[in-house]
């Protein structure tokens, strides 16, 4: 694992925490990865056209989540898609955040599907706005 940020004091307290290497923002894509997770806020609305990653330092069969979830087409995935690289978008990750609030307060599963659609229903509605 390799931990790439633009606040290096937070990158490097986090890369001894979690006993790996840390990198400067600007050297990220030196890295070979097979899995690109971005925890940044880089291609959120309104920056739709910003990008954490350069589509040259992906490949093919590389697995690209980012945790951007408006929009939930990010540049950075429809980039990863056009390079052959598997894709999971940031809704997936804000639902199940929320799915295992709803289980616990509930003590039921909670509606996925249902979450899932409100959610993309509720970003859409702020796009037209």
């Amino acid at each position: 694992m390799t931990i790439a940020s633009r606040t290096h004091a937070r990158a490097s307290a986090l890369a001894e925490e979690l006993g790996c290497q840390q990198i400067a923002w600007e050297n990220r894509g030196t890295v070979f990865a097979d899995i690109l997770v971005n925890c940044t806020p880089v291609g959120m609305s309104p920056n739709v056209n910003d990008t954490p990653f350069a589509a040259n330092w992906m490949r093919e069969g590389m697995l690209v989540f980012d945790s951007v979830y408006n929009p939930e087409n990010t540049l950075l995935l429809k980039e990863a898609r056009e390079r052959g690289c598997r894709t999971v978008s940031g809704i997936e990750m804000f639902i199940r955040q929320a799915a295992a609030q709803f289980q616990f307060f509930t003590n039921r599963p909670a509606p996925l599907d249902t979450m899932r659609n409100a959610l993309r229903k509720g970003i859409s509605a702020l796009r037209s706005t």
